[in-house]
């Protein structure tokens, strides 16, 4: 059990982010790949995963087998994938040296491990050029087995669960958005307690207040992840969205299954992840970046495509386009129609945007 706790400025200093982007759902990712528990939540996933990638079995799996190690607060939060490789790149290699030490001191800590290096020493992504970039190849490579398949369900859940705590902090309170949390965190003022079983360690915030972040793969030892180099930075807690068996089937086997497989060999898996993406709603092309968890550029190329499909229709206003379902996307998307129109439509995906 983790215990945190709370001054009245901390109270007002507490946040909820809807996400970390997809690199900090891929870092956890990759420990809930390797965990063997949960197999009703994750085992379908796993399996998976496992079927299209090696991301278990290649060495730098071993940086998280536990989720010790804090590259979160290295990268900080980042909207695309693209984002968040990039500042991991350039990461100060100072910065990285002291997490891959107190990620040595956690495992010491926390296990019966007695050589806190044993099953983690694999390369030196601090000092060594060539590890890092194999490390952030690796990552990419993950992330598109294990995160990018779902990753529009994965956000638009994110968001929904960042709004409904935002919206309790806003009318009632931090105190209530604490004594809101789900199963698992008990707020008893001043104190916030996480997880079961003897206090493993105590976190005092000191004025700094705390930042929750709704997560799918969050499934771990709850810690909290503290920037190494600003102190003022609030410690970064985040907080699961899984509960139930059908909150994993609705996030993370869906996109395996039925019309959505269909559609990703049609049309293309980032394509489909498109049509999905601006299915949940109107959406400007930074939006849709952000849904598909790819550049701007890219976001406005797949739309383009679907576009002359005739699957979106684009509208301009002001500055911005907004992007939106033709009763025809929408057809194919909710599978009506499937035999006819919609195929001929998506025969012309492929054409290249003039």
């Amino acid at each position: 059990m983790l215990r945190i706790v709370f001054t009245p400025e901390d109270l007002a200093r507490t946040r909820v982010a809807a996400t970390w982007g997809p690199l900090g759902e891929t870092l956890l990712s990759l420990t809930t790949l390797q965990q063997t528990q949960e197999r009703a939540l994750f085992g379908t996933w796993r399996r998976t995963v496992d079927a299209a990638s090696a991301a278990r079995r290649h060495p730098a799996a071993a940086l998280f087998h536990e989720a010790y190690l804090d590259l979160f607060t290295v990268t900080g939060a980042a909207a695309t994938l693209e984002e968040g490789l990039e500042a991991l790149r350039a990461a100060r290699a100072d910065h990285l040296h002291s997490e891959l030490v107190g990620a040595a001191d956690a495992r010491l800590r926390y296990t019966r491990c007695t050589d806190p290096w044993a099953g983690t020493a694999w390369g030196d992504i601090a000092y060594d050029r060539e590890d890092r970039d194999t490390l952030l190849a690796y990552l990419a490579d993950a992330h598109r087995s294990a995160v990018e398949p779902y990753w529009p369900r994965i956000l638009s859940r994110l968001q929904a669960e960042q709004a409904g705590h935002a919206r309790t902090l806003a009318e009632h309170g931090a105190e209530a958005m604490l004594a809101g949390l789900p199963p698992g965190f008990r707020w008893r003022p001043p104190v916030l307690s996480v997880g079961q079983g003897a206090v493993t360690g105590t976190v005092e915030l000191r004025g700094r207040g705390l930042l929750l972040v709704p997560s799918v793969f969050c499934r771990t030892r709850p810690t909290t992840y503290t920037h190494e180099l600003d102190e003022q930075a609030p410690p970064v807690l985040f907080v699961p969205v899984i509960r139930s068996v059908a909150d994993a089937a609705a996030l993370l086997t869906t996109p395996e299954h039925g019309l959505d497989k269909a559609l990703a060999a049609l049309l293309g898996r980032t394509r489909a992840h498109a049509l999905d993406a601006i299915g949940r709603g109107p959406c400007t092309t930074g939006q849709l970046a952000e849904r598909i968890s790819a550049s701007a550029p890219t976001a406005s190329e797949q739309a383009g495509v679907l576009r002359q499909a005739g699957l979106v229709a684009t509208t301009r206003h002001g500055s911005a386009v907004m992007h939106a379902l033709t009763p025809l996307g929408r057809a194919l998307l909710d599978g009506r129609h499937f035999q006819a129109a919609p195929l001929q439509a998506a025969a012309r995906v492929g054409s290249p945007t003039p």
